[in-house]
């Protein structure tokens, strides 16, 4: 927990020992693991904080100081300094963005090649994020499994970053699992939508500052990216953004209900069976999911549209987000 201070697990251990009144080296020995050198120079680092204060004897003791205010005193000190590094940051950033603009337009994109290159980049893109990151979701994926993004996706959340993701039905078919992955993203508090058919492209945009795109028109793999700075073209990927949200259904999850405007509330099986519609999988799959028959599906399928008074299933989608069995504003 103290890492942003430079504490390892080893000196966080013997932190903790001498505020528990474990004093002399021995004890903080047994306690932590370290002894030697190694701990003489973790306890040095902690007087260095003032956190820990020694009391001079024949067998020195160590005391720590109230954590309340010596801790404060520390984080107070680092977040002054992150302060200063991001005015630094902001600073180059805008001499970067002055020298773009009154340079060569070449330096306007930037070609990643490489499968690692990529997720590196991807990662480092996510983690810079402050305001909003919008991904349009599409097959073939960079990364080994959609679990791993799930990892960064949280840690924006609770930066108070706003996830919003637009999701290719191919992508819900092969390569995410509705019931699984996606219902953690949203659960997490990310806004999910999905098209009735193909998404042009795949897409990433990080607040207003940086697009990546791939490079290929229908590539088979992620090996290549092209990375997108301000200026026009990135406007019009953001712009492209925005209408594809626009025409896309929010995605509904079980128990995602909007209670009150239905003369009748949805079942759990009516919402699982939307959501699984919506997502536009191929009738197997879902039958797969459901662990019913081909006949019995197409049963369901027929009662709900009934109910719904619909006649495809794109109408049905948009009839529950009306009536209000799903959230139209997720």
């Amino acid at each position: 927990m103290l890492e942003i201070v430079d504490l390892d697990a080893t000196a966080q251990a013997v932190y903790e020992a001498v505020v528990t009144g474990q004093s002399t080296a021995a004890e903080l020995a047994a306690a932590s693991g370290a002894s030697g050198a190694h701990l003489q120079e973790i306890l040095e680092r902690l007087q260095g904080l003032g956190l820990v204060a020694v009391v001079p004897g024949i067998e020195p003791a160590y005391v720590a100081a109230p954590p309340d205010t010596a801790l404060e005193a520390v984080l107070l000190e680092k977040e002054k300094q992150l302060k200063r590094a991001r005015l630094f940051a902001q600073r180059l950033t805008e001499a970067h963005r002055r020298s773009t603009a009154a340079g060569d337009p070449v330096r306007l994109v930037e070609v990643v090649a490489g499968r690692e290159a990529v997720v590196r980049r991807f990662q480092q893109v996510q983690r810079a994020c402050r305001r909003e990151l919008r991904i349009i979701d599409k097959p073939p994926y960079a990364l080994a499994g959609p679990e791993e993004n799930v990892g960064f996706e949280r840690e924006l959340l609770e930066r108070g970053v706003r996830w919003r993701a637009i999701y290719d039905p191919a992508g819900l078919d092969d390569g995410h699992d509705l019931t699984g992955d996606v219902q953690v993203s949203v659960a997490l508090g990310e806004e999910a939508r999905v098209l009735a058919g193909p998404a042009p492209t795949k897409l990433v945009l990080a607040d207003d500052r940086v697009g990546m795109i791939p490079l290929q028109i229908a590539p088979s793999g992620i090996d290549s990216i092209v990375v997108v700075y301000p200026s026009a073209l990135l406007e019009a990927l953001a712009a492209l953004f925005e209408q594809l949200w626009e025409r896309a259904l929010p995605l509904p999850l079980p128990g995602r209900v909007t209670a009150g405007r239905s003369p009748r509330e949805p079942t759990e099986a009516e919402l699982q069976l939307l959501s699984l519609l919506t997502a536009g999988l191929p009738d197997d799959r879902i039958a797969g999911h459901l662990g019913v028959s081909p006949r019995t599906l197409q049963r369901r399928i027929r009662a709900l549209l009934d109910r719904l008074g619909a006649r495809t299933r794109f109408q049905a989608g948009i009839r529950a987000t009306l009536i209000g069995w799903v959230d139209g504003e997720k």
